[in-house]
């Protein structure tokens, strides 16, 4: 059983280390890997582009109170598919929530075959761009949470090495409209720009939120 839950869940922060590993591992294997720099803003943030996505990025943010992991990847603007979301958020004692999505390109999957996790969280207002499937949970249990994990890093597998390779003529005014809006939307949630201001203030936020984070075509 995953090595022995990971030792029963070490702590949090290591467990969510070995995800990061995990989901980096899969991103640099894709062809012609190359790393974008990144300037540091005082914790992790990995980002790469590839013949087969035009960006991944895996950040990893922890301090005293809380701990985040948060991985997406933007398909090339002639590329039909998805965008890959993933976020899981920490503190000492418990997980606050664990979110998942391929949300919508032009393409779209059920990509968790009805499978029910955790207790549901209610969906944020301001996520519109998130596909019917979105999932938005607290873990029942320790060993629940290292399942979701793996299970979305089985995920990213498929939708790297299955899908995402694929190019379609013609879509590019479309693909560039979806993620654009995806971006836009995504760059202004506000409980990610509040933790963000206070830790590096307003002006670098809203630059980490719109150019790193969520940077359009």
């Amino acid at each position: 059983s995953t090595n022995k839950l990971r030792k029963i869940i070490m702590n949090y922060r290591e467990q969510l280390d070995i995800v990061a590993g995990q989901f980096l591992e899969l991103i640099k294997k894709a062809p012609n890997c190359e790393e974008v720099y990144t300037e540091d803003f005082g914790w992790e943030n990995y980002r790469y582009k590839s013949d087969l996505f035009r960006l991944a990025h895996v950040e990893r943010y922890g301090d005293d109170k809380i701990q985040v992991l948060h991985v997406t990847t933007f398909p090339h603007k002639d590329s039909p598919e998805p965008i890959y979301g993933f976020d899981c958020i920490t503190i000492d004692k418990m997980v606050i929530g664990c979110y998942m999505d391929l949300s919508p390109g032009i393409n779209q999957y059920l990509f968790h075959q009805h499978k029910k996790w955790g207790d549901k969280k209610p969906i944020p207002e301001w996520a519109s761009v998130f596909s019917d499937n979105f999932i938005v949970m607290k873990p029942v249990s320790n060993e629940e949470f290292v399942e979701f994990c793996d299970w979305s890093v089985d995920r990213y597998d498929w939708y790297a090495y299955s899908i995402l390779e694929r190019r379609t003529k013609g879509v590019e005014e479309d693909v560039i409209k979806i993620q654009n809006k995806y971006c836009d939307i995504q760059s202004k949630n506000p409980r990610t720009y509040n933790v963000l201001k206070a830790k590096i203030g307003e002006e670098r936020a809203k630059y980490f939120m719109e150019q790193i984070l969520f940077p359009q075509i």
